[in-house]
Order: structure tokens, then sequence, then C-alpha cells
């Protein structure tokens, strides 16, 4: 067979060699470029990467919290018959009469006193005290007091002077009678149980979330590159 192909070339003319050389080439040259991997063409590919992302996981943790609490106590409660109730009362009186008058001094200088008549209607004695509130001429006041023990259904006087420089002429007067004190009769104290509020501590379980970053491992699509034959792009792009 070669011989027989060789024989066919002999025969050729120059201008037919020369041809059949081109077409020959011509024919290596499309196998070439139809096989060979020449033409750049994209492609989608999966990619792997490594990224760090924030996730918050729920944590429980305690504190010291205030709150307030009801707590029992033992007082001492008072108890009377009758308003106001105090431990003393003052014991029972009336005031009879009261004056009050200006004079002379042995040695001839002027003076004033006021007095009072107290009955003392209890049966306990005691020192009662009067503050008088005198007016003396020229409406001048001025506070002067005395105090007189008396015995229990008696009646006393209760005496006041009034002998300060300049000396004036009493005019008027008012009063203020203190009585002394007893016990009242029907006081009485008792324990009760009361209830107070107070701020106590107490541990108490709460959560948040918190960031907590973690490196992950994902995968993206990307836009790769590959070289394929001219008759594959030919065919398939």
């Amino acid at each position: 067979m070669w011989e027989k192909l060789m024989a066919k070339w002999r025969r050729l003319s120059k201008e037919g060699k020369a041809l059949a050389i081109v077409i020959a080439l011509v024919v290596v040259l499309l196998l070439v470029f139809s096989f060979l991997p020449i033409m750049k063409v994209p492609y989608a590919a999966e990619e792997s990467y490594l990224t760090t992302e924030t996730y918050y996981v729920l944590e429980s943790y305690t504190v010291d919290e205030p709150h307030t609490v009801l707590e029992p106590y033992t007082a001492i409660e008072a108890y009377c018959d009758q308003e106001p109730c105090e431990k003393y009362i003052p014991i029972e009186y009336s005031v009879v009469s009261g004056r009050g008058y200006n004079y002379f001094e042995s040695d001839g200088s002027s003076a004033c006193s006021v007095e009072l008549y107290i009955e003392n209607t209890d049966v306990i004695g005691g020192t009662f005290t009067v503050e008088f509130l005198v007016t003396l001429q020229g409406d001048l006041t001025t506070t002067i007091s005395g105090s007189k023990t008396i015995d229990a259904g008696t009646t006393g006087k209760v005496i006041a002077y009034y002998l300060y420089a300049p000396l004036k002429t009493l005019y008027s007067f008012s009063y203020s009678v203190f009585p002394p004190e007893k016990p009242n009769p029907t006081y009485r104290e008792e324990e009760v149980i009361s209830y107070r509020e107070v701020i106590e501590y107490g541990e108490v379980t709460k959560s948040e979330y918190v960031p907590t970053e973690l490196t992950v491992l994902k995968t993206r699509t990307v836009t790769a590159y590959k070289r394929v034959s001219l008759l594959d792009y030919l065919i398939s792009y």
C-alpha cells in the first residue's frame, strides 16, 4: 500500500505535490486545533473556606438580690379606757378663785402679787405649780410662778410675787395650772406580735445570651476557568 502511494506521489506534477502538501498541512492544523485544549472557558466550582461566626449562647449565673420580707417581732402596746392614753395622768382638782393685788412692803416700797386657790379633789396629794402671765402698767407683761403642796381633799393657795424693779402697778393676770401626776389606773401594757418590713438578700439564678465566636468551614460557588479544545468549545459552548 505504501508503494502504491509512493508511485502515485511520483506521478504528481509539482503543482499537485504542492497542493497535496498544503491540504495535508491544513488537515494537520485542523486536527491540532480541534483536539488541543486551547480555548479558556469559565465554569462554576465549589470552594471551601474558613470564617468566624458569632453565636449567642444562653448562660446561667447567680446574683444576690435584695427583697422585702415581713419579720415578726414582739412589741409592747399600751391600752387605756379613755384617750389620751398616758401612763401618768394629772390628779383631779378645781380652781376655787384667784386674785391679784398691789401693796407696800414694810419699808414703804411698792409690790404686787397674785394668788390662786386650788381644791385638790383627788385621793392623793401633790405639788401644784402655777404660772401667771401678769399685765403691768403701760401694757407691760411678764411671767411669774409659784408652787404649793396640797393634800387630797383640801384647798391650798398658790402665791407668786412680783418684786422686780422697776415696780409697776398690776392691771390683770391669767394663769396656767400644772398639777402633779398619778399613775393611770386604766393604763396597761400588753405584748403583741407585730410585723415589720426588713430587707434580705437571697441568691437568684438568672440567664443571659453571651456572644461566642466559632471558626467554621463553609463552601461557596466561585467562577473558575479551564481550557477545552476548539471542537469541544464549538460543540458545548
